[in-house]
């Protein structure tokens, strides 16, 4: 008889190696690391571009090239520039774990497909070499029994279940998530803790640091005593985002890898491989997880001497879209034009009317990606000349010594970097790295998010342009943050769309019909992550406004109040005499200075 004993549960570096000791990581990502995306940044080279770059490139032994298989000769278990270990996007628990008695579960086919057994399969996937493991399951949650309800949903489908520990946006402080709970210790380690103790699969945890290296280092002690196998230390503050976002500490990173027996992942600063190396090497971490540059450049991770290092932007797209087509699995409207504008940004930049079109572009039933295939076939025919004339002749690429980017063409993959205000100015990012980021904050560093101009320097980058919305006629700027390129009416009428497309044919929104709903205030949720945090952000101003003009009114009613009672209490006293003698009535008194009394209620109105 069949021995059914599960092997026992592995824990620290124990589990590490069972899964293959992984380096490169990609993060969670919501609506952005889906199934389709983690296939991809597992396998970033098409095969076919592989074989034609390394046809006649013969790269020494002595470096980390391609090997005739195309996998990385410094990983050799890996396609070049795969990622070792994905991460699905940030999924609410409670919400997550409350589906499971919805008879449409729609809410988990969104977040996570059972159905068509891809996501977390171990079987090759979309016809490349690669499947959907290891894979870690991120949960957001600030209850320690949903949080198990629903992990115990997912825990024969990945390798681990991480918590979030470090998102340090508004939605997450309105649900009382993410970083937000860094400050309740007891709790986190009661989410960590019933994980451990009752999951057959280890936990593993996210977190962002405090201003305070000795308090940080406390903060991962403690999750690792509750039971996380893995910790992934995001190198920057909670308010650390937006244009505070600053560089990643990589100092207090390493602090905290010393203090612990557990692998420890990095996250902040790596825009090229070379910085996912130094930091390997810096750090002393076992792991490097990226985000925003990989949602730019998925072939970071290629190897920096490699002939198909930095691959033309359109190569990624149309082979990120036959991932998309080959699975099964649904990949929403929002994550494909999300993915394609981070991709072709370049491109994208230098031909405001073809981003302009992807930004109008719908997806419809019985079209499939045909016109998002088109738009990406104009704008590689549009863009050979510059491709022609600007070759990547001389690799590895040079950064420049004193803000630490590349002069890349427009036509390769990139990372992207946010322009900063008019005088603001980079360190060395060797500098920031070793002496620590927090005064990076004073400057407005933007971390991940840098540009560079085309000699590799930043001074190309100091003011802010301002894109018009993606809609023709619309007089509007597009958000800056923005991933659909519109202001936040076309924004949220393109979502309405979007979201139509599941219902019947004859229910299904127009962009017409949507943005009358948008511009009526009816589609409220509808826009992409930043437009609805923004206008979240505003809505509350208002409201703490019209707080504010309550409490100013209320104090001048309670005021005029007073007034009037001190007004018939002197109404009611017997008469008194002037300064020179003459009798004075009441009436007389109570109104004797009616102007200081006015002064004094406009006072409390001010």
């Amino acid at each position: 008889m069949a021995n059914s004993t599960p092997p026992p549960k592995l824990h620290g570096y124990e589990f590490y190696k069972s899964i293959g000791s992984p380096q490169y990581v990609i993060a969670p990502m919501v609506d952005q690391s889906e199934l389709a995306w983690r296939v991809m940044s597992r396998q970033p080279i098409p095969p076919a571009y592989l074989a034609s770059q390394t046809a006649s490139s013969q790269p020494s032994s002595d470096t980390a090239g391609p090997t005739s298989s195309g996998s990385d000769a410094s990983n050799p278990k890996h396609p070049i520039g795969g990622a070792h270990l994905c991460y699905t996007p940030m999924i609410h628990a409670k919400m997550f774990a409350l589906d499971a008695e919805n008879p449409k579960q729609s809410f988990t086919l969104e977040h996570f497909d059972f159905a068509n057994g891809e996501e977390g399969s171990s079987e090759p996937l979309a016809g490349l070499d690669v499947s959907d493991r290891p894979l870690f399951v991120q949960f957001c949650a600030n209850e320690p029994e949903w949080l198990l309800k629903a992990a115990k949903r997912v825990e024969k489908h990945c390798d681990a279940v991480d918590i979030n520990f470090g998102c340090p946006q508004g939605i997450a402080k309105r649900g009382k998530y993410g970083s937000f709970l860094q400050d309740e210790w007891d709790l986190i380690y009661q989410l960590i803790n019933i994980l451990h103790i009752n999951l057959s699969i280890p936990v593993t945890a996210k977190f962002r640091i405090f201003p305070d290296v000795e308090k940080t280092i406390a903060y991962a002690q403690m999750m690792e005593r509750a039971g996380a196998s893995i910790i992934t230390c995001h190198g920057r503050t909670r308010e650390m985002k937006g244009q505070m976002t600053g560089l990643a500490d990589w100092e207090q990173i390493k602090a905290v890898k010393k203090a612990v027996k557990i692998p420890v992942f990095a996250n902040g600063n790596i825009l090229y491989r070379e910085n996912a190396d130094q930091c390997l090497e810096q750090t002393g971490v076992d792991g490097i997880m990226t985000a925003e540059g990989n949602l730019s450049n998925p072939s970071l991770f290629v190897p920096e001497d490699s002939p198909v290092t930095y691959p033309p932007i359109h190569v990624l797209a149309h082979h990120y879209l036959d991932i998309v087509d080959r699975l099964k699995t649904r990949t929403s409207g929002s994550a494909i034009k999300a993915h394609l504008f981070r991709v072709l940004k370049p491109g994208l930049e230098r031909h405001p009317d073809i981003r302009n079109r992807l930004g109008e572009m719908i997806m419809r039933e019985g079209t499939g990606l045909s016109g998002y295939r088109a738009l990406i076939d104009e704008l590689k025919e549009i863009m050979a000349d510059h491709e022609r004339e600007n070759p990547l002749t001389s690799l590895p690429v040079a950064a420049d010594p004193a803000t630490g980017l590349k002069s890349l063409p427009a036509w390769s993959a990139q990372p992207y970097v946010r322009p900063l205000p008019s005088g603001v100015v980079y360190a060395a990012s060797s500098e920031a790295q070793s002496q620590g980021a927090m005064n990076d904050l004073a400057t407005r560093g933007t971390g991940e998010e840098r540009v560079a101009g085309l000699d590799g320097t930043p001074t190309a980058a100091k003011v802010l342009e301002l894109t018009p919305c993606f809609s023709n006629g619309c007089a509007n700027t597009a958000g800056n943050k923005c991933d659909r390129g519109g202001c936040l009416i076309h924004c949220r009428a393109q979502g309405g769309v979007l979201d139509s497309q599941s219902l019947p044919e004859a229910e299904r929104l127009t962009m017409e019909e949507a943005i009358k709903l948008s511009q009526g205030g009816r589609l409220v949720g509808k826009g992409c992550e930043a437009h609805e945090a923004k206008d979240q952000a505003r809505r509350d101003r208002k409201a703490s406004k019209r707080k504010a003009k309550i409490q100013i009114k209320s104090e001048v009613q309670a005021a005029k109040q007073s007034t009037d009672k001190k007004r018939k209490e002197r109404e009611g006293s017997p008469a008194t005499v002037s300064a020179e003698g003459q009798p004075v009535s009441s009436l007389q008194v109570s109104t004797a200075k009616p102007e200081e009394k006015k002064v004094k209620i406009d006072a409390v109105a001010m």
